[in-house]
C-alpha cells in the first residue's frame, strides 16, 4: 500500500500495451516515482519488475467489451484509488482499441482527476490495418480527453516506421512499445550528465491545452541528420492533424555525444517553419543516451481535430455533440441471481 505523497509523480499502465510501456519507463531514471499496473490478464505482468500490480478478475471464455471491463473493475476501484492517492501528477498510459485499455483509461483518469492530481492521458492508437479496433479507440479517446487535463496521442503507424520491414507481428508491437517508451522517457527525464530535460512544469503546460497533444517521431536516415529527423517527425504529425494548428511544442533530440549544440539549435529554430506556424511556442530537451542515428520527437499541442474523429462516427454525425459523456459500465449479472416475484 502506498503512503500519500503530494510531490510524487505516478505512471499507471493499463492493459498489455500500457503495462509494457510503463514497465520500460520504470527501468530508466525519470521524474516518475510510482509505477502501477492494471490488467484483466495476469500474463501482462510478466514483464513487470516492482510496482503495484492490480488484477481485475475477468472470465476467460467470454468476449469482453470496454463497458464490461469497467463493470468488472468495480471490485478493484479501491486499490486503484489508493495507488493513485496523493500524487501531484498521474500519467495514464494505455493502448486504445482493445477492451481493457479502452475500458479502463477513461475510468482511471476520472479517479486520478477526482483525487486532485493533474491527470495526463497517454493514448497509443491502433495500427491503420486494425480496423476493428478503431471504434473502441475513437470513443475511448474522446472519453479520456473529457476525464483528463490533457492527452498525449501516439500513432502506432508512426512508431512502425522505425521497425525493419521484415519484422514479425510480435516484433512490430515490441518495437512500437520501445519507441513510445523512449520518447516518453526523454520527456520525463531528470537532469544528469546525459540529459538536458524539459522539466515537468513546461511539459504539463504544453500538454494541458485545449484539444489534443500529438507525439510524432522519426529517426535520421541521411548525413544531414538533424533536419532529416525533424522533417520526419513533423510529417508524422501532419498525417494525424493539421500541423499548423499547433500552439505549443516540445522537441526532443535523442542521440549520442556526437550531437552538437549547433544541431540542437537548428532543430529548435526550424520547428516553427516546418509546422507552418512561426508563432508556435517551442521548448526542447536533449538526451545523449541514444545512438549516432538521431531520433527527434515532437510533442505538439492545441489540435482541435484529428483523423481519429472519424473513428467515432456517431459523434461525427452529431457534429461534436454527444448523447452522454459518461463512460458506461455493464455488470455481469446472470438471470439465476435474480429473485422471482411471488
Amino acid at each position: 500500500m502506498f503512503a500519500p505523497n503530494p510531490s510524487e509523480i505516478t505512471a499507471i499502465g493499463l492493459g498489455s500495451a500500457g503495462i509494457k510501456i510503463v514497465s520500460l519507463l520504470s527501468k530508466e531514471s525519470l521524474l516518475i516515482d510510482r509505477f502501477v499496473y492494471v490488467s484483466c490478464d495476469a500474463n501482462d505482468f510478466d514483464c513487470v519488475e516492482g510496482g503495484d500490480r492490480i488484477l481485475v478478475e475477468a472470465p476467460v471464455a467470454q468476449k469482453r467489451t470496454p463497458s464490461m471491463v469497467r463493470g468488472l473493475a468495480w471490485g478493484a476501484q479501491a486499490r486503484i484509488r489508493n495507488a493513485l492517492s496523493g500524487s501531484q501528477a498521474v500519467f495514464v498510459v494505455a493502448g486504445l482499441g482493445g477492451a481493457t485499455g479502452s475500458g479502463l483509461a477513461p475510468l482511471v483518469a476520472s479517479m486520478a482527476n477526482e483525487s486532485g492530481s493533474t491527470t495526463v492521458g497517454v493514448a497509443v492508437m491502433p495500427f491503420e490495418y486494425e480496423k476493428k479496433m478503431k471504434f473502441y479507440a475513437g470513443v475511448s479517446l474522446r472519453q479520456l480527453r473529457v476525464a483528463s487535463k490533457g492527452v498525449i496521442v501516439i500513432d502506432n503507424d508512426t512508431l512502425m516506421r522505425s521497425s525493419p520491414e521484415d519484422s514479425t507481428l510480435v516484433g512490430l508491437y515490441d518495437a512500437a512499445n520501445r519507441e513510445a517508451a523512449k520518447s516518453l522517457g526523454s520527456l520525463l527525464s531528470r537532469p544528469s550528465d546525459a540529459s538536458v530535460p524539459v522539466g515537468l512544469n513546461k511539459l504539463l503546460v504544453t500538454v494541458n491545452q485545449d484539444g489534443y497533444a500529438l507525439l510524432g517521431m522519426s529517426n535520421s536516415r541521411s548525413s544531414d541528420k538533424a533536419e532529416d529527423a525533424l522533417a520526419g517527425a513533423v510529417v508524422s504529425i501532419g498525417k494525424v492533424a493539421e500541423a499548423a494548428e499547433a500552439s505549443r511544442a516540445v522537441v526532443v533530440l535523442r542521440g549520442d555525444k556526437s550531437l552538437s549544440a549547433a544541431e540542437v539549435g537548428v532543430v529548435v529554430k526550424q520547428l516553427g517553419s516546418m509546422l507552418n506556424n512561426k508563432d508556435v511556442d517551442v521548448e526542447y530537451c536533449v538526451n545523449y543516451t541514444g545512438s549516432a542515428q538521431l531520433q527527434v520527437s515532437v510533442l505538439a499541442s492545441g489540435f482541435k481535430s484529428t483523423k481519429y474523429d472519424d473513428y467515432d462516427p456517431l459523434t461525427k454525425a452529431l457534429r461534436g455533440r454527444v448523447l452522454d459523456d459518461d463512460a458506461d459500465s455493464s455488470l455481469m449479472v446472470g438471470l439465476e441471481t435474480l429473485t422471482p416475484c411471488e
